[in-house]
């Protein structure tokens, strides 16, 4: 039994390394400055309709950029009201370096 729980904290262990490694490798990934310009509207009244947000973002590459862009504006946005569900979506409509 001790020898099964040591083996257990074993290889726990060597993930945990593991995955120290990996989070360093990702960190050495050069990161580029963008502007997003996010969309934020109502789907019933048309993209039109919506409000702009510029957010800055370092990123690896445009996509990376625009997916946590698009993330981001997800959660700062109001999606109830007096309880009742709004109706809104999100589209990236620009992406500039800085």
């Amino acid at each position: 039994m001790r020898g099964l729980i040591s083996g257990a904290v074993l290889a726990a262990l060597a993930v945990v390394g593991s995955t120290q490694l990996q989070a360093g490798d990702i960190m050495k990934t050069e990161l580029k400055p963008y502007n997003v310009t996010i969309r934020v509207f109502d789907p019933t009244k048309g993209v039109e309709s919506g409000q702009d947000y510029v957010l800055p973002v370092d990123s690896p590459d445009v996509e990376h950029a625009i997916a946590s862009t698009t993330a981001n504006a997800a959660s700062f946005t109001r999606k109830a009201e007096g309880g009742k569900a709004l109706p809104v979506a999100f589209t990236c409509i620009r992406v500039e370096a800085r």
